[in-house]
């Protein structure tokens, strides 16, 4: 049986990071920023124009049609979203990336108003014994990706449990997979996505 678990209340405000471009009209393929995968957000997808598909994808294609713009995806880690310095070093010229808006990160970066929002969650294999957060006790190990809302919902919550933080998405789903963590924390669609193959219950 399939018992859908909720890791927390808070949720993830996801927004677009925006760059000032300067007063002169731009010219050239709109470059996006975005960490990929994190499906069903952002993900590989060689029957598309862009490469990729996803929520975000489609959001921001749409975006650069009504600009009259082609969009050029530039796959970027996620710290370098977050930081700014993706922008800054000129790689993009905006962000999109299923980012939670935070104090910190709008010091550095101009947000988008948010789009969506998605609460944290709990993901296990089938058959785990962890059914909430109460579970994540010592001798727990915790899968988060780092720089993310998971990460600070974990580090925040979880004081049990050894929490192991990954550079990707999909580095953290191999963890989980291989048996390296126990349960991964991340936004809710996500582990839904995950969860739909089979081997795990969110």
């Amino acid at each position: 049986m399939r018992t859908r678990v909720r890791a927390a209340a808070s949720a993830a405000a996801l927004s677009l990071v925006l760059v000032a471009c300067g007063g002169e009209e731009a010219a050239g393929p709109l470059t996006v920023c975005s960490d990929i995968p994190y499906p069903p957000f952002e993900f590989e997808d060689a029957s598309s124009e862009l490469g990729y598909s996803g929520f975000d994808i489609e959001l921001i294609a749409a975006i650069g049609e009504e600009l009259g713009r082609e969009v050029e995806i530039v796959v970027t880690g996620f710290d370098a979203l977050t930081s700014g310095t993706a922008m800054a070093a000129g790689t993009c010229e905006l962000a999109i990336s299923a980012m939670t808006i935070t104090p910190e990160r709008d010091e550095q970066i101009d947000f988008s108003d948010p789009y969506y929002e998605a609460d944290q969650s709990l993901l296990v294999p089938n058959g785990s014994m962890i059914a909430s957060i109460a579970d994540l006790v010592g001798g727990v190990v915790v899968g988060v990706q780092t720089g993310t809302t998971g990460e600070i919902y974990a580090n925040e919550n979880v004081p049990g449990a050894e929490i192991r933080a990954f550079e990707g998405g999909g580095d953290l789903l191999t963890a989980l997979a291989a048996g390296q963590v126990d349960a991964v924390i991340q936004d809710l669609p996500v582990n839904v996505e995950e969860a739909a193959k089979g081997a795990t219950t969110v």
